[in-house]
């Protein structure tokens, strides 16, 4: 059944609390609030902000040009930390901009790409990437210019990878392919002069020969002086270069990314195609395109709870709950030194507590006493917005920068009455939706003021609301979040794992629905016990706290939580812990929701594992998707280059989601680990400047430094380790009814294909009935001497009979072998070939991506003089060696003659030695 005979519709409220980047707006040509953030670890060092007011000036005329004077940068905010010294009269107060949420990072070096500029992009071609990374000693140190190019060259190189979703140029695996009889140099334009160099000498490396590929350590050099304008995604170094490739000069044989992920299309179209100039008019002059700059800093965090009390809070323990996760938070996770305020609401807002100073345990037992008690009335949510505003104003008259937390159960005609006093506020609204009732538009008021948002569904054993309370802190590691309903004398039984990189302020969080407590016991690595009396039980709440003193053990902690109570009920536990300071950071878990904007409305969940800045690879990834009507999704994620999965071994986790149950509000969170298997961190992927390793210049090789390696691109063991990450929210209008089909096989992004002899091996991994779901009906696979002619009219090439294939479940390696015609065994000839799926309803993929096989006889004729020179040295050397083994036997029966004559024994005749002679000649 066709997907014309069905509209989904999605709408998605949250896209990712703690990796989506900031809203960047275009407006008369110009880009506003693109922000670029300082990582606290940064030593304070002024000379960086004018480092990076220098790169985007030179950034904006560089864009200007490429663009053919459509766009520049016009509003450029700098974030400091506040880490560093605080100067009111330089800086300004940030509002809603922060570091997790920044388009541009500057931080301390990825382990394997040392100072090498990258931008984090895994969600195909023409999609917008997550940051670009600049390292503090790329910006302060000259040296990297003569390696990279300009620095603001570099950054539209970047720019056009986070903005527009193009792709590298160059390939740093693959620097030449194979063309005819010849070999190329991966680049774009195929006319960008230069030469390929071994070293300082040009004529040790031969691509005129097919038989010998250029020998390890062939580079090619460009020229820096040059006429040609293509390509910024090649190489920023060439001091001509200020254009992308285009459709006229693209090079659509060579091996790179930009044909890989956009099916052979050049940068410019793919740029062409974006939103930012879909409908643009023709390009004019615009007058200065210098950027203005605005430098803030970070503050202190000032925050007030927004709580409900209508008369629906007093159902499904909800006012219960509330109380448990408003006590965890300002007693464990609110920081010192922080400012917090509470307000609660029904039909008008009362302030329960007005900004109060957190300094020591006896202060935030005074604000959790403030909590609410009891819950009757109506819901006016916009009445305890406004009476925050107040709260927030206490300390110097202001909102700006500072933070509300919106926890609602009901729904409110209302809301949008407030809507825009807060966007004018300046403050960063979090918001949590307790129940499927919760206003409808709740979360607009996060998504205007670059807030995170949550929702919590009246399942106690999922423990949404606590999830949501403790992704309040950056500093919370969460590491564990299980719950479950336990019959009188059953156990929540399990272990979890504390690895080096974490460990400080370790907490245990108990929570139970009775009044009954439970037993609960929690052993350490060394077999140390903690037990119920070590906890701390909260009066007012059915919650138990334990945070283990200094530094927790690295290794495994058991934890069992016995009801004791007569009747069953739910129990839960959460472990948190902080970074340990050690050299090695932690493992790092950042999640990501996607949804395309045409049929079938997939979604796409994304899951980042990092640690040091690199890819922790062969981790155990699920989503664990609640449902409004709160049943459990599992979705496995993979790291394998198929499917959703963009680049194999990247870091990045992901997967499909096509199942649904009802609509309404859903909730996410997911599971990251790896438990007694052999999990690795490593170099991983990712879109960058290439590192030219030396220009020609008047015909003379200038070669930069050998490209400075950090740590080998060898693996590195990752130890056990468990992370929990809550994803946020996603709304859901309409579900595929379930007798119909909506969902396509995935599109095949990983087919290979190898020639051995004469017999064509393709091989790729398999796509699902329903995207990456079970098993598809069938595959057809065409082939043909034109690879744009299978991308733009796949179904008039040649097909190939694929008879023989029983297809596998989704994931499983599939694998094709035939034999080439004898009219295509045409010597220098390339054939390329693509595939399609389809599932039981007929319903197709996407044409995969393009494979291709060379066919190639060597020739005879053509050696290499370094090889023929070797050969000939060793025909010498043997003939040498014959002609001594020849004298030596002869020498030898001589010898022998004679010794058995002068011993009267029977002496060899004649015609016996000239055998022996002969035999030894013949050898």
């Amino acid at each position: 059944m066709g997907t014309n005979n069905y509209l989904v519709v999605f709408s998605l409220f949250l896209l990712l609390p703690h990796l989506t980047s900031s809203k960047i707006e275009l407006v008369d040509k110009g880009y506003r609030n693109l922000v670029i953030a300082i990582h606290k670890a940064v030593p304070e060092n002024p000379q960086l902000i004018e480092k990076i007011k220098e790169m985007l000036k030179e950034a904006s005329n560089y864009l200007y040009v490429a663009t053919k004077f459509r766009v520049f940068f016009k509003d450029v905010k700098i974030l400091l930390p506040d880490t560093w010294t605080t100067k009111p009269d330089l800086y300004r107060k940030a509002t809603t901009e922060t570091y997790s949420r920044a388009n541009v990072i500057i931080a301390g070096q990825k382990n394997s790409k040392g100072d090498e500029p990258y931008t984090l992009q895994y969600e195909g071609c023409g999609k917008e990437g997550r940051y670009i990374h600049f390292t503090p000693n790329f910006l302060l140190n000259d040296k990297f210019i003569q390696a990279y190019g300009p620095r603001g060259k570099v950054f539209v190189h970047e720019w056009a990878h986070l903005r527009w979703g193009v792709f590298n140029e160059y390939n740093e695996y693959q620097p030449f392919y194979r063309d005819g009889e010849h070999y190329r140099v991966t680049k774009c334009p195929k006319d960008l002069s230069g030469k390929v160099c071994f070293g300082n000498d040009c004529s040790k490396c031969n691509l005129e020969n097919a038989n010998d590929p250029p020998k390890e350590g062939c580079v090619f050099l460009p020229e820096k002086y040059q006429e040609t304008s293509s390509s910024i995604m090649y190489t920023p170094v060439v001091k001509s270069v200020n254009q992308f490739c285009n459709k006229s000069n693209h090079n659509q044989d060579a091996p790179n990314d930009q044909n890989k992920f956009c099916k052979l299309k050049s940068a410019w179209e793919v740029i062409l195609e974006s939103e930012d100039f879909r409908n643009a008019n023709e390009a004019t002059d615009s007058g200065s395109v210098e950027p203005q700059f605005t430098v803030m800093q970070e503050s202190q965090t000032i925050l007030c709870l927004v709580l409900d009390i209508s008369g629906s809070m007093s159902g499904s323990q909800r006012l219960e709950r509330l109380q448990q996760s408003s006590t965890l938070f300002i007693e464990k996770i609110a920081k010192e030194e922080s400012f917090i305020g509470i307000v609660t609401f029904n039909n008008i807002a009362y302030v329960k507590k007005g900004l109060t100073y957190v300094s020591g345990d006896d202060v935030r037992k005074i604000l959790v006493n403030a909590l609410p008690t009891k819950a009757e009335g109506g819901t006016n949510i916009c009445s305890g917005i406004r009476d925050a505003f107040e709260v927030l104003s206490e300390d110097d008259g202001s909102t700006e920068g500072d933070e509300i937390l919106l926890l609602t159960d009901g729904e409110d005609s209302g809301i949008s009455s407030c809507f825009e006093a807060v966007k004018t506020s300046g403050t960063i609204v979090h918001t949590i939706a307790l129940g499927p009732s919760a206003a409808k538009e709740l979360e607009m008021l996060s998504e205007m003021t670059n807030g995170k948002k949550y929702y919590a569904s009246d399942n106690f054993n999922s423990n949404g609301l606590l999830e949501a309370f403790m992704e309040l802190s950056e500093e919370q590691i969460q590491l564990e979040s299980t719950g479950g309903t336990q019959k009188p004398g059953g156990s929540l039984v399990g272990d979890t794992y504390i690895d080096s990189g974490v460990g400080f302020n370790t907490n245990f969080l108990v929570t139970w629905q009775t009044n009954v407590k439970p037993d609960i016991s929690i052993s350490d690595p060394d077999g140390n016990k903690y037990l119920t009396k070590d906890f701390k039980l909260e009066e007012k709440a059915t919650v138990g706290t334990l945070i283990i003193p200094g530094k927790a053990k690295t290794g495994k902690w058991s934890y069992r939580i016995e009801n004791t109570a007569h009747q069953p009920q739910s129990m839960t536990i959460s472990i948190t812990s902080q970074p340990s300071g050690a050299q090695s950071e932690p493992v790092i878990v950042k999640t990501n929701l996607q949804q395309t904007n045409e049929p079938p409305y997939t979604v796409v969940i994304y899951v980042e594992v990092f640690k040091n800045f690199m890819p922790v690879r062969h981790a155990n990834v699920t989503a664990i998707i609640e449902t409004a009507n709160t049943k459990i999704i599992p979705v496995i994620l993979k790291d394998n280059g198929a499917a959703a999965d963009l680049v194999k071994d990247d870091g990045i986790y992901s997967s499909f989601m096509t199942d649904y149950d009802g609509t309404g509000r859903y909730n996410f969170k997911v599971q990251v680990s790896k438990l007694h298997t052999e999990t690795k961190a490593a170099a991983g992927h990712t879109s960058g400047a290439m590192y030219v390793q030396g220009y020609l210049e008047n015909g003379t090789v200038h070669l930069n430094p050998p490209k400075p390696v950090v740590v080998d691109d060898e693996d590195f063991p990752v130890e056990d380790f468990v992370r929990t990450k809550s994803g946020g929210t996603f709304m859901v209008k309409v579900v595929p009814p379930a007798n119909q089909d909506v969902f396509p096989p995935c599109q095949i992004t990983d087919l290979s294909a190898e020639l051995l002899n004469n017999t064509v091996i393709l091989a790729w991994t398999a796509p699902g009935d329903d995207m990456d779901k079970g098993t598809v009906a069938e595959y057809e696979i065409r082939k043909s001497k034109q690879a744009v002619h299978l991308r733009d009219n796949f179904h008039n090439a040649t097909q190939i009979n694929t008879s023989s294939i029983i297809p596998l479940a989704a994931g499983s390696r599939e694998q094709l072998l035939f034999d080439l015609e004898e009219e295509e065994k045409v010597n220098n000839s390339v054939i390329f070939f693509a595939v399609v799926s389809r599932d039981e309803s007929l319903l197709s993929s996407d044409v995969s991506n393009i494979a291709q096989v060379v066919i190639y006889h060597p020739s005879p004729k053509s050696r290499d003089p370094d090889t023929s020179n070797q050969n000939r040295k060793l025909t010498v050397g043997l003939a040498v060696s014959l002609v001594t083994i020849i004298l030596c036997s002869v020498l030898g029966l001589i010898a022998l003659i004679i010794n058995k004559r002068n011993s009267g024994m029977m002496v060899l005749d004649e015609e016996h030695v000239r055998k022996k002679l002969n035999i030894v000649a013949e050898a």
